[in-house]
């Protein structure tokens, strides 16, 4: 009686079939390394584009929040960016402004111009004061509204009957005061240098009201 005799697998059946066409690998890498080099050729294409539709690029303080006249810049406040230096205004700075105190309003998203900032040594109340203007402290009295820095009101004054004969008794001595500190017992005001006059008037001679008013 016969034994079967049990045949021995080819070595070359159990090999990989790229392993038998060497060919095929290396045409799937050259695919993968084509396709790498299409990908970032078209990368470096808009990238270029860009560059070419907007210029240089240029490092840039930017806002990251809203901040009023008298605020000092934080940290986080800020951060630099870079931004086409189309776009950019001449004075924006490019470091970053911790410490310095807003001078004019700031919004978030705008580059941070040295205009928009108070010269070295200002309190942060001096530089809320609009250009050419004067600070004067007002009372707070039963009849203030609850006030924020920022705010802007009217001063009204209000003289004895008596003494203004004919005429209303009541009126404004300053139209559109910017609210720049506000305390326990008094609200700053920064107002015109003529304004400041008509209100230190106002007064030592009358009874003296500021009204919220919507803005400028």
């Amino acid at each position: 009686m016969s034994v079967p005799t049990l045949s021995r697998p080819s070595l070359g059946a159990a090999r990989p079939r790229l392993a038998r066409r060497p060919s095929l690998f290396w045409l799937a890498a050259l695919v993968v390394a084509s396709l790498t080099g299409l990908t970032v050729a078209r990368f470096l294409g808009s990238a270029q584009a860009a560059a070419a539709r907007w210029g240089e690029m240029r490092p840039t303080l930017v806002a990251t929040v809203d901040m009023v006249p008298g605020a000092v810049v934080g940290e986080g406040d800020t951060a630099v960016e870079r931004r086409p230096v189309a776009l950019v205004p001449a004075t924006a700075l490019d470091t970053p402004a911790e410490g310095q105190t807003v001078a004019v309003p700031i919004l978030a998203g705008e580059a941070v111009v040295a205009e928009r900032l108070a010269p070295a040594g200002l309190s942060p109340l001096a530089a809320a004061l609009p250009s050419g203007g004067r600070g004067i402290a007002v009372p707070s009295g039963p009849g203030t509204p609850p006030l924020e820095h920022g705010d802007v009101v009217d001063v009204l004054v209000t003289f004895d009957p008596d003494t203004v004969g004919d005429g209303e008794p009541t009126f404004p001595v300053a139209r559109a005061a910017i609210v720049v500190g506000v305390g326990e017992e008094a609200v700053t005001l920064g107002v015109s240098q003529e304004e400041a006059s008509r209100v230190a008037f106002a007064l030592t001679a009358g009874v003296v009201v500021l009204v919220l008013s919507p803005g400028r």
